[in-house]
């Protein structure tokens, strides 16, 4: 799979990004399969991988877009199956049923990571435009955090 988010960052890369794109990338999944063996070897191999994407930014200077929130997923998603073989290598055994809850945890995980990364970059878009869409979040957070403080001092009944 890390092979593939390199190989993913790199095709979506311009010519002039491509190299170090692909070379963080490559570094990166040839950790993650090291991480195996050597766990600590799973944090460089992320670092590595996220930091082709930065590179990606820095040279091309792409507009906002989706990529961030699928490379947090993927990232997530990496992170937990090097850990799962890693455990899966050891010489405990695993627990019975346990064969479908980790892939069941693990997609969820990268969907939630997936979800949360989506409302983030939702967030900092809506955040950058400027207009009555702005306007509205912000009255509707002031009332909200109005209201809080209103039935915070408000008695209660037991008073």
């Amino acid at each position: 799979m890390a092979f593939g988010v390199a190989a993913w960052l790199g095709g979506t890369s311009s010519g002039e990004a491509a190299a170090p794109v692909l070379a963080l990338g490559v570094a990166g999944a040839a950790l993650t399969g090291a991480a195996v063996v050597w766990p600590t070897a799973l944090g460089p191999a992320l670092a590595a991988l996220a930091g082709a994407y930065a590179v990606l930014l820095l040279v091309d200077d792409p507009p906002p877009d989706s990529r961030a929130a699928g490379l947090a997923a993927a990232l997530v998603v990496i992170g937990e199956l090097v850990g799962w073989s890693h455990e899966l290598a050891g010489r405990t055994t695993d627990e019975p049923g346990n064969a479908w809850r980790r892939p069941a945890w693990i997609a969820g995980a990268g969907i939630g990571a997936l979800a949360l990364a989506w409302a983030v970059l939702a967030v900092a878009d809506l955040a950058r435009v400027q207009g009555l869409a702005v306007e509205a979040v912000g009255a509707l957070a002031a009332l909200g955090a109005l209201l809080l403080v209103r039935r915070g001092l408000a008695p209660s009944p037991q008073d």
